[in-house]
């Protein structure tokens, strides 16, 4: 172990090294890029910005041996101030510049900053100093060979001496000395702009002493020069000096026809400013970029200096964060690890609970499916009247048992992601009577009346999902019926559109009972809520009804609007989309013809509940149709192999062999016998292995007599 930690701090001391070294090589190359944009910015005109960062960039440097960078930044600042008229500081950053580019000995900086002392010389009307200046930079380069900075300064003293002082002669010696020069370098006189500059200063010096052939001539020069490499600024000099020299002789066509040209030239730049400008707005996004570079690398100096004079302090500090960090990652691998198990416990207990409503969901329902069923058949065939009240109240109590069972059981299938909308045929106006009819004995019981407005535009036969528009319409009316005692509950369905196959309907809901106060308004769709928490009242529920109205309603396309006043009633409206069927193709037949159809066909009823058994013959029997019951799928495979079924009523939920496993044995000897799958199962959890079973279609327990007709009917040849 102690040889390991060894190693460790050895590694981080070569780090640590190399890092100092690779930091002190990117510090010149980053304080030479802050240095340009500092030159950029002067050049834009931003002398406040550019201030700021060459004051920033000195604090950074100062007491290093960098005298070149040093010499550098006192420069922009120097240029800054002296563009801001600035004199005293202007001179003290120059001369600053010049004694640290003495110290580095960097001969071409030093004829540079004599060079740019003498423009700010001129700069203030100081033309002897600024002579002076330029003189000192072509002192300081004696080379057998000329330099292009000393160029400058000769043309900068020609021009000074022909235009401030009216010396023409020594003028022009140091403007042919400078061409010399220049010619020596090997200069292209069609590009380089210092050409330009000899032959405008050329031009000047001739025409005062008169020899305009020759002051034309070089006049032209410098214009082609400028037109060549487009510039413009030097073209705006020459028109404007050429405006003045005409004017000074009185000549003032040619004055005005110069000043023309001026101010073309003029409105030229301008534009070409305004473009500037524009980009420059663009490049003050770039400012924050270089703050940033030089905060870093202020931020790194101090880094540095800390870790050099605290070495083994950080190499102390660093080993501990390696051992947090190693305890971290362990901390980390174990907490995942326990949210892994947890993750995978929570997988399991869904995967329970989704088997838990799907089997509590086949043990409701299936008794549920008997006394539905079995109250209908004893109110067709009871002729007693003093149990014709109980046998109401006996079927409505399976009735609303069966939708508060439905409620719950949508709930799971919202929480799990498993709701979406089917789309069978179906009879609109029918399955709304029934739902009417339903809750008859509610209504009675409230001595409240039910309306039903029907739109009779609407087709006979459409196409959605029947299931979750009877379920959102029981709960509504329920709703309305709890809500109201002596009052009415109506029922409006009418017509939106119809078109291209589809129909939209909107539906309405209203009662006139107690209402809703507008502060509750936005609570009664939350799961669990109950108005009648917050009174004195008698109303009981599971507070799931409007809940699931609206997330079956939002499931099948639409939006659920309420709108209530408190003592005036409530009103619940919704607008949803059907596919709209054609009734005269025969996809839905009524029951009249189904039966017609199927009156000579033989019925098998495979079902492992006796209740069962006897309520889906009845059934049967009600519409005279002959029928078989066995209590097992071995049963029932055995009477098909004899023959003599056209159908068999499968229930799926049977022990040993189940319906689906029944079914697909069947067709193995038997494709042509028609299987109907009678399930008290959601949808969602039977569908797909229903479809793999060969059954041929299916019927959810409790169901409307017509509808088991009508699907059988479809099926049978």
């Amino acid at each position: 172990m102690k040889y390991v930690l060894y190693i460790i701090i050895l590694l981080l001391n070569t780090s640590l090294f190399l890092q100092a070294q690779e930091i002190t090589e990117r510090e010149n190359d980053s304080i030479n890029t802050v240095l340009k944009y500092v030159n950029e910015l002067n050049n834009k005109g931003e002398y406040g910005k550019a201030i700021e960062i060459a004051t920033q960039t000195l604090e950074y440097i100062e007491g290093s041996e960098r005298y070149e960078l040093i010499g550098k930044s006192f420069n922009g600042l120097a240029f800054s101030y002296a563009e801001l008229k600035d004199k005293d500081k202007a001179f003290e950053y120059s001369f600053k510049a010049r004694d640290y580019f003495i110290k580095a000995k960097d001969t071409l900086n030093i004829v540079l900053i004599y060079n740019d002392i003498g423009v700010t010389y001129e700069d203030f009307g100081m033309i002897d100093e600024a002579n002076k200046a330029y003189k000192k930079a072509i002192d300081v380069l004696e080379l057998d060979k000329p330099h292009k900075y000393v160029i400058y300064a000769k043309v900068n003293i020609g021009k000074n001496l022909i235009e401030h002082s009216n010396n023409y002669k020594e003028g022009l010696e140091y403007l042919y000395d400078a061409l010399d020069s220049a010619i020596i370098l090997g200069l292209d006189p069609k590009s380089d702009h210092i050409y330009g500059e000899i032959y405008l200063s050329f031009g000047y010096a001739f025409h005062k002493l008169k020899r305009f052939t020759e002051s034309e001539l070089y006049f032209q020069k410098a214009i082609d020069l400028a037109n060549n490499e487009k510039y413009l600024h030097s073209k705006e000099e020459i028109y404007s000096k050429r405006t003045k020299l005409y004017k000074e002789d009185k000549s003032y066509r040619h004055a005005l026809f110069m000043m023309d040209k001026y101010l073309e030239i003029k409105d030229s730049i301008n534009k070409l400013d305004n473009m500037a400008l524009a980009k420059n707005i663009e490049a003050r996004y770039k400012v924050k970029e270089s703050e940033e570079e030089l905060s870093y690398l202020t931020k790194e100096k101090n880094i540095r200096e800390a870790q050099l004079s605290k070495f083994y302090n950080y190499n102390l500090l660093l080993i501990l964060l390696t051992c947090l960090l190693l305890l971290t990652t362990y901390l980390i691998i174990k907490r995942n690890t326990q949210l892994k198990q947890a993750k995978d416990i929570a997988e399991h207990l869904s995967s329970v609970k989704s088997d838990f409503y799907s089997e509590i969901s086949h043990e409701l329902r299936t008794p549920l499916y008997a006394v539905v069923e079995l109250s209908n058949i004893l109110l067709r065939e009871n002729t007693n009247a003093k149990h014709e009240e109980y046998l109401e109240s006996l079927k409505f109590s399976g009735n609303h048992l069966l939708a508060l069972i439905n409620n719950v059981l949508q709930l799971n299938k919202v929480e799990s992601g498993k709701m979406r909308a089917e789309s069978l045929n179906f009879e609109l106006k029918l399955l709304i009577t029934n739902v009417i009819e339903s809750l008859e004995y509610a209504l009675r019981s409230s001595n409240n009346k039910i309306h039903l407005k029907y739109d009779d535009n609407i087709p006979k036969t459409v196409g959605g999902d029947s299931f979750k528009l009877s379920q959102v319409l029981i709960n509504l009316i329920s709703n309305g019926i709890k809500f109201t005692n002596n009052g009415n509950i109506t029922v409006e369905i009418f017509l939106l559109k119809n078109d291209k196959g589809i129909v939209k309907l909107h539906f309405n809901v209203t009662d006139d009972g107690q209402g809703i106060p507008i502060e509750k308004q936005s609570q009664v769709f939350e799961d669990f809520y109950q108005e009648h928490a917050s009174k004195d009242q008698t109303h009981k529920g599971t507070g799931l009804g409007l809940s699931i109205v609206k997330r079956l309603v939002s499931v099948m396309g639409g939006n659920v609007l309420l709108k209530s006043e408190l003592g005036v009633g409530s009103s619940f409206s919704f607008d949803l989309s059907f596919d709209k069927i054609a009734t005269s193709n025969g996809v839905e037949l009524d029951v009249e013809r189904g039966l017609e159809k199927i009156k000579d066909c033989k019925f098998l009823i495979v079902d492992d509940n006796k209740i069962n058994q006897l309520v889906t013959r009845k059934v049967l029997e009600n519409f005279n149709l002959k029928s078989e019951v066995v209590d097992s799928g071995r049963k029932a495979i055995e009477l098909i192999r004899n023959g003599g079924f056209d159908c068999v009523l499968m229930d799926l939920h049977m022990p040993q062999l189940d319906g689906y496993e029944t079914s697909k044995l069947i067709r193995e000897f038997n494709k042509n016998i028609v299987i109907v799958a009678l399930t008290a199962a959601s949808l969602e959890e039977v569908e797909v292995k229903i479809k793999d079973s060969e059954i041929d279609d299916y019927v959810l327990k409790p169901f409307f007599n017509k509808d088991l007709i009508i699907t059988i009917s479809k099926l049978i040849k």
